[in-house]
């Protein structure tokens, strides 16, 4: 996974701290790097690997709570 995606997705995490739901809107707003056009995710594990990223930053920047 490029530096360049993983502080993309930490700045959106950031920026929209206050958002509801911050976790399902990251992955949504991250969807073309996490899953193909039938919804499966990325070959090669890339897709789960960006998903997995969302999660664990969230957690590290909020302690798992939506909405802190």
């Amino acid at each position: 996974m490029k530096l360049e995606l993983k502080q993309a997705i930490l700045n959106w995490l950031i920026n929209n701290y206050n958002e509801f739901n911050r976790l399902n809107n990251c992955i949504t707003y991250f969807k073309e790097f996490i899953y193909d056009s039938e919804g499966n995710y990325l070959k090669y594990g890339i897709g789960r690997e960006v998903a997995e990223f969302i999660e664990k930053a969230d957690k590290l920047l909020y302690g798992g709570v939506e909405n802190e």
